[in-house]
């Protein structure tokens, strides 16, 4: 008798992505009335969810096309932009303001100033703004670059686990500015980011993906340094040719969060401290995950 085929089997990161989609539809059906044009929201996410499961379908059904795979194993980091976008659709619903006061005040009792504003003060030209707006823009760069350069040196088992610690990552810090909105110093301190240079040519690229891409969430702990991180950590395991130059740029990026003012340094400081446990639990999931089912 010949074997079923199975045409809409998941993957690891699949399964967490989809995990997180139920827990945040949950939210939304609980907080329906707090929530403006619910409706409309859940149609894109109903949307976005057929696109993935078609390209989940179509794979399977071609797993001899390597092109596939390859697509179907990097769309999870597309899904990204729409995931953090929603997070400042979401983080409201347990405390109707930010909590941008209080972490302000600890920055303050912890350095006696504001070092997100005193540092673009003191460091106040052209070609260093710039510096700093590539170091920014660069962790759109790691994200795709590291597991891309895994998979084509280390094969696809090596690929499909680092995405997946990516991806759960992720979802962990999405779902903690969810529960703790925290928008950062240029939300919190009204026209303090027109105040930095223009930069030249990272400064104008940087301030559209700003205007277009982000929200008034995300701010602690900092997921851009606890990925970096991460990422950092990936290329000294996986592919360990790259490393000096992913950590120039990992050094350059921690310093824009703050230069920038899209966090306060105590949002640094949470992410050194959370990045192992994070770390930790995506990579066990992912131990126990495909210990479950061989084939992976």
């Amino acid at each position: 008798m010949r074997k079923k085929t199975l045409y809409l089997k998941l993957w690891p990161v699949e399964i967490a992505l989809f995990v997180y989609f139920l827990v945040t539809f949950v939210l939304m059906a609980a907080y329906s009335t707090q929530l403006p044009d619910v409706f409309s929201h859940l149609t894109k996410r109903v949307l976005l969810l057929a696109a993935y499961f078609l390209v989940i379908y179509w794979q399977n059904r071609n797993r001899q096309v390597k092109t596939y795979y390859v697509l179907r194993l990097f769309v999870p980091l597309l899904l990204l932009p729409f995931l953090y976008k929603e997070t400042d659709y979401l983080n409201n619903l347990f405390f109707q303001e930010n909590l941008d006061p209080f972490f302000a005040r600890m920055e303050f009792a912890l350095f006696h100033t504001q070092p997100s504003l005193v540092f673009s003060e003191k460091l106040n030209v052209r070609w260093f703004s710039e510096l700093m707006y590539f170091g920014y823009f660069s962790y759109y760069l790691l994200i795709v670059f590291i597991p891309l350069n895994i998979y084509l040196k280390r094969g696809n088992s090596a690929a499909e686990r680092a995405i997946f610690i990516i991806i759960n990552s992720f979802l962990i810090y999405y779902l903690i500015f969810i529960l703790n909105p925290v928008a950062g110093p240029q939300f919190y301190y009204p026209g303090s980011a027109d105040a930095l240079p223009e930069g030249y040519f990272f400064g104008p690229l940087m301030k559209y993906i700003q205007q277009n891409g982000e929200g008034q969430t995300g701010a602690f702990p900092s997921s851009h340094v606890s990925i970096c991180l991460i990422l950092l950590y990936l290329c000294l395991t996986q592919t360990r040719k790259f490393w000096p130059l992913v950590l120039t740029v990992s050094i350059l990026l921690i310093l824009s969060t703050v230069y920038l003012k899209a966090h306060y340094v105590i949002d640094v400081l949470g992410a050194f401290l959370t990045t192992p446990v994070v770390y930790f639990i995506s990579s066990t999931l992912f131990n126990r995950m495909t210990k479950s089912d061989p084939s992976l």
